[in-house]
């Protein structure tokens, strides 16, 4: 973490402010408990469903639930807010998504978690620390992706705003540190997640997928 703020400062020119989505989203949530709650469905010799058989999504099933519930305390309920935005440039929206709740943020921020879509499931692409509201998703690329930037707080007073290259494989897990860099010049953007702005786009993350009716 920077002990003081950087030498040279600059701030997104924000072009706009697009909500989070007022509905929760099914999918999404099982991706952000699979990466929260990753378990094994085998016995670790091998032995167990087929991968991806119906059998072993719900045997995995059941182990996330058992182990988000174990991680969990009453009154400790994690939230989530989300938005689509196409990232690459491939004209099929990538999934970004803040986790909120007391154990995940600190004071630092939040985890910002980056997915997208393959054949028909959400793929983890980044996870990031010590991300705080909002995102700016910059005009500027790296790798075809589009630049990221977010707050970074040294204290309660002082803070800078960071940008976030993509290298090829991912964004910086940690806008504090390298790769990600203090932003020196203003750069256009739009922003993205600004959770705190409207309640109703924090949505609880259930341990188990609700039952079909």
């Amino acid at each position: 973490m920077p002990t003081g703020p950087p030498q040279a400062q600059a701030a997104p020119i924000v072009l706009g402010s697009v909500p989070p989505h007022p509905s929760p989203d099914r999918p999404l949530e099982a991706a952000l408990r699979q990466v929260l709650y990753p378990v094994r469905v085998d016995d670790g010799q091998g032995h167990g469903p087929d991968p991806g058989s119906a059998e072993w999504r719900q045997a995995q099933g059941r182990l996330i639930e058992r182990s988000c519930l174990a991680a969990r305390q009453p009154g400790q309920e994690t939230r989530y807010a989300y938005n689509r935005v196409d990232l690459n440039g491939d004209g099929r929206p990538e999934v970004v998504a803040t986790l909120l709740g007391p154990l995940d943020c600190g004071t630092g921020g939040c985890p910002l978690l980056i997915f997208r879509e393959r054949q028909g499931d959400l793929e983890l692409v980044s996870r990031m620390t010590l991300f705080r509201d909002p995102l700016i998703v910059g005009e500027g690329r790296h790798h075809g992706w589009r630049d990221l930037i977010s707050r970074v707080r040294l204290d309660a007073a002082h803070g800078y705003y960071a940008l976030l290259p993509f290298d090829g494989r991912r964004y910086p897990s940690n806008p504090s540190v390298p790769p990600a860099r203090p932003l020196t010049r203003s750069v256009r953007g739009s922003a993205y997640l600004a959770w705190s702005d409207d309640p109703a786009t924090r949505h609880p993350l259930p341990c188990a997928a609700p039952q079909q009716p």
